[in-house]
C-alpha cells in the first residue's frame, strides 16, 4: 500500500529561522530519491515557498495557500485551484468593509497570483508586503478592493491583534461557501485570518492528491490551527513537539519538535526499508 506523507512548513518542517535544516533536507532527499511520496501543505504561496524549499528535490505538487492551490514545483506552474465564487468572495469583502478592516485579496491571473490591498491595518501587514513584493511568482497592487465577475478570487489574508481578527473570523464562518483559518503566528505576536473556498482546505487538497497518486493512506505533520483538519483527516496525524494544544489534540501522536528535525527523524527509519 502506497503512503503519502504531507508536512506543514512553518513551525513543523521549518526551523525557527524559517529554513529546512541540512539534516532534514539530507534525510528527505534520500527518501524522495528512493520513491517516498512526500510533499508539503502550507499557507504560503509560491513566492516564498519555492525559495524556502530550494534544497528539497520535491517531485509531487505542493499544497499552497491552505489548499486553495496545488503547485508543481518542477514545472513552476499551478497544477489546480479551488477558487471562491464571485458571490461568496463579495460577501466576505462586505464583512471586512463593514468592520473597516480590509484584507489582502489574492486572485489568479494567467498563472500568476495578484495580491491587492487598500491599506495596511497593522505593521505586520506592511512587513508581510515588503518582504514579498520583490519576489517572483506574485505581484502586489494597491487599489480599492472591488471584485469583477471575471476575477478568480482564491484567498483573503490579514494579520492583527486577536481582538480585531476573531470577530471577523466569527462572521465569515457564517458564509456557507467559505472556510476560514484563525491562528497565532509562529514568529510574532499577531493572529492570522485566512479565508478560502469551502472546497479548499489542507485536508481536502491532501485527499485529492491521495486519489491522484493512488495512495492507500496518508501520514500528515503539523503544528498549528490551520493544520487541525489535515491532522484529523490523515490516517496518521503527527503533531510536532512545539505544536499548539489544538494541533496536539487533533493528532494521533506527538513527535520531535521543529528544532529537533522532528519530521525527518520520524521518517528516518524508512531509509532502511526503501
Amino acid at each position: 500500500m502506497k503512503t503519502l506523507y504531507v508536512s506543514d512548513l512553518d513551525g513543523t518542517l521549518l526551523t525557527p529561522e524559517k529554513e529546512i535544516s541540512k539534516a532534514s533536507a539530507d534525510i528527505l532527499n534520500h527518501l524522495i530519491q528512493k520513491g517516498l511520496l512526500f510533499t508539503v501543505a502550507t499557507a504560503r504561496s509560491p513566492a516564498t515557498a519555492c525559495e524556502i524549499l530550494s534544497n528539497l528535490k520535491l517531485k509531487l505538487p505542493g499544497i499552497l495557500l491552505n489548499g486553495a492551490v496545488l503547485y508543481d514545483f518542477q514545472k513552476k506552474r499551478f497544477a489546480g485551484s479551488a477558487p471562491m465564487s464571485y458571490e461568496a468572495a463579495s460577501k466576505a469583502l462586505a464583512v471586512y468593509r463593514q468592520a473597516g478592516r480590509m484584507p489582502f485579496l489574492y486572485t489568479l491571473e494567467d498563472d500568476e497570483i495578484c495580491v491587492s490591498y487598500e491599506r495596511f491595518g497593522h505593521p505586520a501587514e506592511e512587513r508581510f508586503c515588503q518582504e514579498r513584493k520583490v519576489k517572483a511568482y506574485k505581484r502586489f497592487e494597491q487599489r480599492e478592493l472591488v471584485l469583477s465577475p471575471k476575477d478568480v478570487p482564491i484567498y483573503f489574508t490579514m494579520m492583527d491583534k486577536k481582538t480585531v481578527v476573531e470577530p471577523l473570523y466569527r462572521k465569515i464562518q457564517q458564509i456557507p461557501e467559505l472556510k476560514a483559518a484563525f491562528y497565532h503566528d509562529n514568529y510574532e505576536d499577531v493572529y492570522f485570518l485566512e479565508v478560502f473556498s469551502s472546497q479548499a482546505s489542507k485536508s481536502l487538497a491532501v485527499l485529492r492528491l491521495k486519489k491522484m497518486l493512488g495512495a492507500g493512506r496518508v501520514v500528515a505533520f503539523g503544528d498549528n490551527g490551520n493544520d487541525v483538519d489535515m491532522l484529523a483527516a490523515a490516517d496518521v496525524g503527527c503533531a510536532v513537539g512545539n505544536a499548539s494544544p489544538e494541533a496536539k489534540a487533533a493528532a494521533d501522536q506527538i513527535i520531535g519538535s521543529n528544532t529537533e528535525d522532528g519530521v525527518a527523524e520520524y521518517l528516518r527509519p524508512l531509509m532502511d526499508k526503501m
